[in-house]
C-alpha cells in the first residue's frame, strides 16, 4: 500500500529517472525517428476515435453502441502511450507511462469481454436494409400462417 501512495504522490515527479536522449546511446536519428514515429501513431490513434464519434452521432439507434464506445477509448488509450513515449525523450514520465498502460489493458480488456459477449449478436447483425426486409417476411409469414388458421377454421365451421 505503501509503494502505491508513493506512486500516486510522485505521478508527475520525473526526478527519479532521466530523459530518454541520456539513457543509452542515442543518435539524432534513431531519437528523432522514435519520437516522430509515435507522434504520427499518437495523431492516427486520435483521429480515428474522432471518426468514431462523428459516425455515432451521423447514425440515429446505432446497435451495439458499447462496442463503439470501448473501441474509441481503446484506441485513445493506446495512443496515448505512444504521445508519452515521444514526450519522455524530454521529461521521463514513466509514473504518468504506467498508469497510462494500466488504464489501456483494462480498458482492452473490457473492449474485448464486450465483444465476446456480443459475437453471436454481432454476428447475426444484418445491414439495416436487409433487416427491414427480413422483419417484413417475418411479419409476412406470421399473417399468412394466421390467414391459414383462419381458413381451415372457416372451413370447419362450413363442414
Amino acid at each position: 500500500m505503501e509503494q502505491i501512495v508513493e506512486f500516486i504522490n510522485k505521478l508527475f515527479s520525473a526526478d527519479d529517472w532521466p530523459a530518454r536522449w541520456v539513457c543509452g546511446e542515442w543518435s539524432s536519428f534513431h531519437g528523432w525517428l522514435y519520437i516522430t514515429s509515435d507522434i504520427a501513431i499518437w495523431l492516427a490513434y486520435f483521429v480515428i476515435p474522432a471518426i468514431i464519434i462523428f459516425f455515432i452521432q451521423k447514425r440515429h439507434n446505432l446497435p451495439f453502441l458499447p462496442v463503439f464506445w470501448l473501441f474509441g477509448a481503446f484506441i485513445i488509450l493506446c495512443g496515448s502511450t505512444h504521445l508519452i513515449d515521444a514526450i519522455m525523450f524530454y521529461w521521463p514520465a514513466y509514473r504518468i507511462s504506467a498508469l497510462l498502460r494500466v488504464l489501456t489493458a483494462l480498458v482492452s480488456l473490457a473492449t474485448a469481454f464486450v465483444l465476446i459477449r456480443d459475437l453471436p449478436k454481432l454476428i447475426e447483425t444484418q445491414p439495416e436494409d436487409k433487416l427491414k426486409t427480413y422483419e417484413l417476411e417475418k411479419q409476412l409469414k406470421k399473417y399468412e400462417a394466421e390467414n391459414m388458421e383462419l381458413r381451415q377454421q372457416l372451413n370447419s365451421k362450413q363442414n
